[in-house]
């Protein structure tokens, strides 16, 4: 490489690692906010992925035949989801039926986000980034998540598949980007967050957060973008930028780069795990972060250890959801969900389930909708925790949680996607070899 081009690769990296840099966007045309119709992971920031409009007239099921470990999203009446074998899926939320389906450059986990007719979805699988000598100097021996390839943020045509752009990254992409008037904002796998134009994939601003994001997807809490990040040798953050300029707003030592932060009542609820006694041993750790400040509101750490087991994916920590006054949290350590007060932290309940849970449960009516990776389906009081219902699946739950439409439960499991009823046996049962235990069976009291 001629010195002068070096050296101009070598200045153009060091931009880029600074804080907010910006680029040729500057001089583009003003951004056009599109219509939102699914912004972030799980719809909202709260992350209770609900709606109501929907009348789905039968049960069915969908086999991707590859893994489904990311976010579903729904668009009018067409679900998107992504799978380990390189593809963006399209379905009719009505009645299953394949609309169109994509190819992507790696295995896929990340939430479809929906603007216009847009899609945007990220690739990504986990492990560790062997640098080359350009990646050694820009990250000075720091963790880069990644493979040898990079990962991209791409756009696809909501109608018909069409790509439309394709951004490149070092870092995997695998954490969902969330929707913000015009930019598609994400935080990833090289120890940046990036903000790019939403109709040309063009960068705003790129932002050094000093950490990866893994699993973790951004949220919107209030005026600021939220990341959960971690850094080997440093600890977990949770740092907030302006989504506008990139620039750093806070940054508090909470949460992990698996779990999704989630933002309701002016708090921004973070979940993560402290070592224990050996390699594989966790405490569970639960905070409730000040929107404003990243100061702490209120902090649990739980007093058990529990084991870190890789089935089903390989997160130690998982995105929660929030809910009238209640913070919903996993804690697959401990094999429960475990339910607080969202202003004081006090446990309002705790139900133990048969295997770690792995994905964010969804509310609605008072009951609670979660899976393990026993293949257990869950449905629970979600004001007292007693249990209503089990629905046993032959595979398990892994980190895709479900979402309602209506009167239908959309849940993944393995490499299927099924609509089911919110309660009571489904209709396609004898294709997945379920049993069914209700709240009688199970011996569980009615509130």
């Amino acid at each position: 490489m001629p010195v002068l081009r070096a050296f101009s690769v070598l200045a153009s990296i060091a931009v880029l690692s600074g804080c907010a840099a910006r680029s040729d966007a500057d001089n583009a045309p003003p951004l056009k906010p599109q219509r939102v119709l699914w912004a972030t992971y799980q719809y909202s920031p709260d992350r209770n992925a609900v709606l109501t409009q929907y009348s789905i007239p039968k049960d069915w099921s969908y086999d991707a035949k590859g893994n489904i470990n990311g976010g579903l999203a729904l668009a009018g009446n067409t679900l998107l989801f992504m799978t380990f074998s390189h593809q963006l899926v399209a379905l009719n939320v009505q009645n299953g039926n394949v609309l169109w389906h994509a190819p992507v450059m790696n295995i896929a986990m990340s939430t479809p986000i929906v603007a216009g007719n847009t899609v945007y979805v990220g690739t990504g699988r986990n492990g560790l980034l062997k640098r080359d000598f350009v990646q050694r100097i820009r990250y000075r021996g720091k963790d880069v998540w990644g493979v040898p390839g990079g990962d991209e943020i791409a756009a696809f045509d909501l109608r018909t598949g069409a790509r439309r752009w394709t951004f490149q990254t070092t870092g995997e992409d695998m954490p969902s980007a969330l929707y913000d008037r015009g930019r598609l904002i994400f935080a990833n796998g090289d120890r940046h967050a990036y903000a790019l134009r939403a109709d040309t994939g063009k960068p705003l601003w790129i932002t050094d957060i000093g950490g990866v994001a893994t699993m973790a997807n951004a949220v919107m809490a209030g005026n600021a973008v939220v990341f959960a990040t971690c850094s080997v040798g440093h600890g977990t953050y949770t740092v907030a930028l302006d989504p506008a300029t990139g620039k750093m707003l806070w940054r508090a030592p909470y949460g992990h780069c698996d779990a999704s932060p989630t933002y309701a009542s002016g708090k921004v609820f973070v979940n993560s795990a402290q070592p224990g006694n050996m390699a594989l041993e966790k405490k569970t750790v639960v905070t409730a972060l000040d929107a404003r400040t990243g100061k702490p509101v209120w902090v649990y750490r739980g007093k058990a250890q529990g084991l870190w087991s890789i089935v089903g994916s390989d997160e130690v920590a998982v995105a929660g959801m929030h809910s009238g006054n209640l913070y919903y949290q996993p804690a697959p350590l401990l094999d429960e969900i475990i339910a607080f007060d969202d202003a004081t932290g006090k446990i309002r309940w705790q139900f133990h389930t048969a295997g770690p849970v792995k994905m964010s449960p969804v509310v609605r009516n008072g009951a609670l909708y979660v899976g393990d990776v026993a293949g257990m389906l869950y449905t629970l009081n979600a004001n007292s925790g007693a249990l209503m219902e089990i629905r046993e699946f032959k595979r398990p739950f892994t980190t895709s949680p479900p979402i309602i439409a209506g009167n239908k439960l959309i849940i993944a499991n393995g490499t299927s996607v099924d609509a089911l009823p919110l309660s009571g046996r489904p209709k396609i049962a004898e294709r997945v070899g379920w049993g069914i235990i209700t709240d009688k069976q199970a011996g569980s009291e009615d509130e």
